[in-house]
């Protein structure tokens, strides 16, 4: 009896630090965000600011941000996605690139077709020189006019509070 209870206890202990450092690797990977950024909205008094994980309506797109951390320049896009194109841009925040792209529910889940855009812009990590942190801004299009709405984008981001 004596045994079956140090196994418990032992395997219990055993799945309790195993599952604490898998918590705590997700924790400290690219979920999280990378740093402090954000969208200024208006110029009224107050001012309106878009930053975390809010997401505002604004003319005929929604706005959310978002940020990655990866290896290396690269971009991953949400899945059930077709990549229509990827194009520089020149902004006041530097150079940054425009990503449109459509996505579609997937095959157990089907959705309607709806149009993205996500303006990214690419930054060294802070903790590893290796490490790249992906700032962006990602606007569902509401509307039927998709050049509308990229030109909306590109104007938006001209308030772009992007670190470093």
């Amino acid at each position: 009896m004596r045994v079956k209870i140090r196994k418990t206890v032992l395997t219990t202990a055993i799945c309790l630090v195993l599952g604490g450092g898998a918590l705590y690797g997700f924790a400290a990977s690219d979920s999280a965000p990378a740093a402090h950024h954000r969208l200024r909205l208006s110029e009224d008094e107050p001012v309106r600011y878009l930053q975390g994980l809010e997401s505002v309506t604004q003319d005929q797109l929604e706005l959310t941000l978002g940020d990655q951390s990866r290896p290396g320049n690269y971009i991953s896009i949400p899945n059930h996605t077709e990549l229509l194109w990827r194009k520089p841009v020149p902004t006041p925040a530097g150079e940054g690139e425009l990503i449109k792209f459509i996505q579609e529910g997937s095959a157990v889940y089907p959705a309607p077709e709806v149009t993205y855009y996500w303006l990214c812009y690419q930054r060294p990590g802070k903790s590893d020189s290796d490490n790249t942190v992906t700032y962006y801004i990602e606007a569902k299009v509401l509307g039927q006019d998709e050049e509308a709405a990229e030109a909306e984008l590109l104007k938006l981001a001209e308030e772009w509070e992007i670190p470093g």
